[in-house]
């Protein structure tokens, strides 16, 4: 089977960045490109600010991050159906974070990583969600 081509696509529509949801921005080991996160507050319209619900969350990582720890310290604030990209260098980069440690970060976490994609030359990016059975139903 070969392997569909995304290249042509922006890293937002990627990411799933979609009009109206609440994103955050967690630089935990490294700044996240300025450009990234322009368009992605862009698509949405806003940002998180203090402690609210979120539909995205942005965590740069590298090989120093807890990421059990970052997983589950943003769950706390994410929406039933939201998710979680660890932004994390890619092999030969300096930091780099073999995405196949994160696999049972998220299990430990409480989340199912189900996406991974190419941000950009130097990073990769893995989505972690919170497994269909575990969401919590709103009346």
């Amino acid at each position: 089977m070969s392997e569909r081509d995304y290249s042509h696509r922006d890293v937002v529509d990627k990411l799933g960045v979609k009009p109206g949801q609440v994103v955050a921005f967690a630089e935990e080991a490294w700044r996240i490109d300025p450009g990234l996160r322009e368009r992605s507050v862009t698509r949405t319209g806003r940002s998180a600010g203090g402690d609210g619900v979120l539909d995205l969350v942005f965590v740069a990582a590298d090989d120093t991050t807890d990421a059990v720890a970052a997983l589950r310290r943003w769950k706390a604030r994410l929406a039933p159906a939201g998710g979680i990209w660890m932004l994390s260098p890619k092999r030969g980069q300096p930091g780099y974070l073999d995405q196949r440690a994160l696999i049972p970060a998220g299990a430990a976490a409480g989340l199912v990583d189900n996406k991974s994609c190419s941000v950009s030359d130097t990073v990769s990016a893995m989505r972690f969600v919170i497994r269909k059975k575990d969401r919590c139903t709103v009346a």
